[in-house]
């Protein structure tokens, strides 16, 4: 806790209420008062309030807590005889007494004086820490003395912090004085941590030369010998030798070693001192005494761990270089292997610049070995991975050697270049060995798929340039496939764009799916890319009547030789419209408007399917002309007697009745008899997906009530009823009528559209049909003298129509309340208020609002929906139409001449008015998808022109680097030049920057 001259205690206040008549006291001045030493104000407040001096600020300290800390030994015995002695021991929310407070302000006198009154010091703290261990720690060693002669309870081996004693304490700080008062005063010198260190092992950790040589003196005084001492094992078997080489002191590792420490006592894990030497990468050049220290004290030199790593492997893994060429220098042994098959060079090659960290004295007697089997052995040793030293070389771009081998998955060293991007790596390989092209791992995998699965566009398109075989892998996968399953948008885009592409389409097994199926649902951007490029416009004039614009089809469907080939090849599939229907399966909204798949749809449209919807257009007109003939001409006519009502059907006779009434009546029975067993056969092939259909419903509707009308008529009977499902008939016929028009492109988004909104409305009705009762059963409850209200039925049909606006407000409610016809006036009154409020108001404006304030997205949806059913309908007709048919009228390819005059004449009807406007060319690449991907497309573009200056200012760094000579590893970077793909720096290469050469040769040309 911080003091200072001035004490300020903010954000908390203490009350302290005496009495009623009494203002309350601001308890944070005793805690001030207390450290300041006002003895006198302390008093006068104990006098009126004692119970001050038990207060707690906000992180539990009391008062006596700050007249410890502030030395005021006044302030403390009043406190104490006033609250009472077990005030001594109270500890604040670190855990800390007043004696822990008066220890770390060093203040003498507070210490004897709660250590008088009988203050505990054996009480640790939340940090584990005691009075004692605090004095140690902070060097206060007159404290030391003065808990030891003030209170005879001071433990002088009392355990903190994972079990660590005063000693040991001391033993950390190098407090030789401090040692000597505790063992004075009973400190054990044979007691352990947690982690069985005794103190020995401490304060060699700790590098404290001359803490080390007093606790091996009175060690010798206790009867510890100093050999013995010096060699004592904590639980992992570590000698203060080993713990004074992770501590990194040269003067105690030679100590320990003067004393008698044995170099070759093995850890647990067998490691010895040397082993700890040579890890000393942070601290090359104390790593590189330590070794030579301890190994001409007798340490083995080729002992290993339970590893397998010799002190030589562990400084090639630690990259201590010193320490490695000084190990070589004394002969070690490069031949050890640890437990994964790893020799010297695995370690040194995976080390950033490899071979290069080795003194040029190290590589010249390394080449003059070459010639001996035992270095050759070193080159081609397999790891357990089965990889070699240049396996692992290539994986890192050294480009001067290459193997043909390959490791346990089959990888060769092409695999490792080609999954790094190195491309100058790659052409090397493949000129000295243009086997290695098509060579494939364990999975089946090329180094074609593996530069597609991580996405180096560079690497891809070079094996493409070299004439690569597209093969398939184990998975029947090819390089495209893998690209596309692994989202490499980039790869994808440079593969549509290459020559080969075709050839790579076509690449797939026929029981597994093409690419292009795999492009639509992975990678829409990209297929739409591979639309664009089936636009191809001609180089007249974009104004002239020979200008032309040509939409290539072949990525939209397979061949149509495939239909006829699936008939007799069991194994192949052919579906219609395959990219299509995936489009709609993965709602593809921005591929179905596509020019390219429009024109495709409308090339469908005009070949069969607009004849063919017509035709069914026609067939459904047959029944419903006549049914409509037939309730024009037979409408029966309505007699009132009375109070009473008859209806006098028109008599139907064949022999009477006009011709035409009779051909009618057969057509109806007919058509509608065609159209159930059409029905019949569709739910048989659709099956579960008939019912998800709302047009079908209309059919059976219509179909049902035109049989149930015109059949009583064929038996010459008469009954209302029948005129009934007439009624009923002629509707759903003309609502069906209007559903065939679904399928055209113009006027087709406008019926899914309403049919769209009639679903929101149905669900909305179904809701609030509840409403709709309440008001009407509260009106026929009170509305007793109205007829309309007379009975349930006539009260909800009225609320209905007062819902839709229709109110009657005089002639309902005015009326009767004037001739005080109303039988309950205030409660119809405020219920009608209510009803007008929540039901024409609230309800209507509700479902207006939600049948035409998201219309984007009816509309959105209604386009998806229009162009699906249109895909659906040219999928069932080429199932069903036969292949000499489809054959003549499907085109792989369509020419449009949009300035022809019979183009022009033919928009001018459509569009109602004749276009002057100046044609421009397409510009496909402009054309963006909606403000965030414009936005992107911004952003990408900023991005590449920050790319290009990096890129220029790369290079003029290169350019003063070669000037100045320089050299740097950067101009041997063989890698992608893809930023996404280049690694993030390692630790170990930061750590010492590039710039520094540059600055020491600026330096020295001064």
């Amino acid at each position: 806790m911080q003091f200072g001259k001035e004490f300020v205690r903010r954000n908390s206040f203490y009350k302290c209420v005496i009495n009623e008549e009494e203002t309350a006291l601001d308890s944070a001045d005793v805690f001030e008062l207390a450290f300041k030493g006002k003895a006198s104000a302390i008093d006068h407040r104990s006098q009126k309030s004692p119970e001050q001096l038990s207060f707690r600020d906000e992180n539990g300290a009391s008062p006596l807590h700050y007249a410890s800390a502030g030395g005021n030994v006044d302030i403390i015995r009043l406190i104490v005889s006033v609250v009472g002695p077990e005030e001594l021991n109270v500890q604040d929310e670190q855990g800390r007494t007043p004696l822990h407070w008066a220890v770390e302000q060093n203040q003498q006198q507070s210490c004897v004086l709660l250590l008088e009154l009988g203050a505990d010091p054996n009480i640790l703290n939340n940090a584990m820490m005691g009075p004692l261990h605090l004095a140690v720690t902070k060097r206060y060693n007159h404290l030391v003395e003065v808990l030891f002669q003030s209170c005879d309870k001071t433990d002088a081996n009392l355990e903190g912090d994972l079990g660590n004693t005063p000693v040991m304490m001391a033993c950390c700080t190098n407090n030789c004085q401090a040692i000597q008062f505790l063992f004075k005063h009973g400190a054990k010198m044979c007691i352990q941590n947690k982690l069985g260190h005794y103190a020995i092992h401490t304060v060699a950790f700790a590098g404290a030369k001359e803490a080390m040589e007093m606790v091996l003196e009175i060690g010798e005084e206790l009867g510890i010998s100093t050999s013995v001492h010096i060699n004592y094992l904590d639980k992992t078997k570590s000698t203060p030798l080993h713990l004074s080489v992770r501590g990194g002191n040269i003067e105690v590792i030679k100590l320990c070693i003067i004393k008698g420490a044995r170099v070759d006592q093995q850890q647990c894990d067998k490691s010895t001192a040397l082993h700890f030497a040579c890890t000393q990468a942070p601290n090359i050049s104390s790593s590189y005494r330590m070794s030579f220290d301890i190994q001409y004290l007798g340490a083995e030199i080729d002992c290993t761990d339970c590893k397998g790593l010799s002190p030589l492997l562990l400084a090639s893994k630690c990259c201590a270089w010193k320490t490695v060429a000084f190990l070589l220098s004394v002969g070690a042994d490069f031949r050890i292997k640890d437990e994964a098959g790893r020799n010297f060079l695995h370690f040194v090659v995976l080390q950033p610049k490899g071979l290069k960290n080795l003194p040029e004295t190290i590589l010249q007697i390394a080449h003059c070995l070459l010639q001996c089997n035992a270095v050759k052995e070193m080159l081609s040793d397999e790891d357990v991975e089965g990889c070699t030293p240049l396996h692992y070389a290539f994986r890192h771009s050294v480009i001067r050697s290459f193997v043909i081998f390959s490791d346990y998955k089959g990888w060769s060293c092409l695999h490792h270049a080609v999954a790094e991007g190195y491309t100058q790596t790659i052409k090397i390989l493949l000129s000295a060995n243009v086997k290695l092209l098509d060579e494939t791992n364990e999975d089946g995998n090329t180094a074609l798929h593996i530069a597609a699965q991580v996405g180096h566009v560079g690497a891809v398109l070079l094996l493409l340039e070299r004439g690569a075989e597209i093969t398939l892998n184990n998975a029947d996968n090819s390089f495209l496939h893998e690209a596309v399953r692994n989202e490499r948008k980039d790869v994808v885009n440079a593969i549509i764009e290459n020559e080969r592409f075709a050839e790579a389409i076509k690449s797939f097994k026929t029981t597994s799916r093409c690419a292009v199926m795999d492009i639509i649902e992975f990678l829409p951007e990209s297929f739409r890319h591979l639309l664009d490029r089936c636009i191809l416009e001609s180089d007249h004039d974009a104004n002239s009547s020979d200008y032309h614009i040509t939409y290539d089809f072949r990525w939209l469907q397979a061949p149509i030789q495939l239909k006829k080939y699936a008939k007799t090849d069991k194994s192949m599939k052919y579906q219609p419209l395959a990219a299509m229907n995936a489009m709609v399966r993965c709602n593809r909204l921005e591929l179905l408007t596509h020019p390219v798949s429009r024109k495709y749809l409308e090339m469908k449209w005009k070949a069969y399917g607009s004849k063919v919807h017509l035709l069914n257009l026609a067939v459904y007109l047959l029944g419903l002309l006549p049914l409509t003939y037939l309730i024009l001409n037979l409408r029966p006519k309505q007699d009132v007697f009375g109070n009473s009502t008859s209806v006098i059907m028109v008599p139907v006779s064949f022999r009477e009745q006009k011709s035409l009434i009779s051909v009618c009546i057969i057509m109806v029975l007919v058509l509608n008899v065609y159209s159930v067993c059409k029905e019949l056969v569709q739910l048989a092939q659709q099956q579960v997906n008939y019912f998800t259909d709302f047009s079908n419903l209309a059919d059976w509707c219509a179909a049902i009530s035109s049989l149930v009308f015109v059949i009583p008529m064929c038996f010459n009977l008469e009954n209302t009823w029948q005129w009934e499902a007439g009624a009923f008939a002629i509707l759903t016929s003309w609502i069906g009528f209007l559903l065939y028009f679904q399928r055209f492109e113009r006027i087709g988004i406008y019926v899914v559209m309403f049919g769209g909104i009639v679903r929101t409305l149905v669900c909305i009705m179904i809701l609030f049909i509840f409403l709709l009762l309440a008001f009407g059963l509260a009106f026929y409850a009170l509305m007793l003298h109205q007829d309309e209200f007379s009975s349930i039925s006539l009260a909800l049909a009225q609320t209905f129509v007062m819902t839709v606006g229709e109110l009657n407000y005089q002639s309902i409610f005015l009326n009767a309340y004037e001739n005080n016809r109303m039988a309950f006036p205030g409660v119809t009154y405020f219920i009608f208020v209510l009803f007008v409020l929540f039901m024409p108001i609230l309800l209507m404006n509700l479902m207006i609002g939600l049948a035409v304030g998201d219309i984007a997205e009816v509309q959105r949806n209604a386009e998806l929906k229009r162009i699906a059913m249109q895909i659906d309908l040219h999928t069932a007709l080429e199932e069903k139409l036969p292949y000499w048919f489809l054959k003549r009228v499907d085109k792989p390819s369509i020419t449009i001449y949009p300035n022809k005059c019979k183009k022009v004449l033919m928009q001018a009807l459509i569009d109602g008015e004749i276009q002057n406007t100046v044609r421009t060319r397409l510009n496909l690449c402009s054309r963006q998808g909606g403000p965030l991907e414009r936005e992107l497309h911004k952003q990408k573009n900023r991005l590449k022109t920050m790319s290009c200056l990096l890129e220029k200012q790369h290079n003029l760094l290169k350019l003063i680097i070669q000037k100045m000579e320089i050299t740097s590893e950067a101009d041997e970077y063989d890698g992608p030049h893809n930023p996404r793909a280049l690694k993030q720096p390692t630790s170990s290469s930061s750590q010492k920057s590039k710039w520094v050469p540059l600055l020491q040769a600026i330096r020295t040309k001064k």
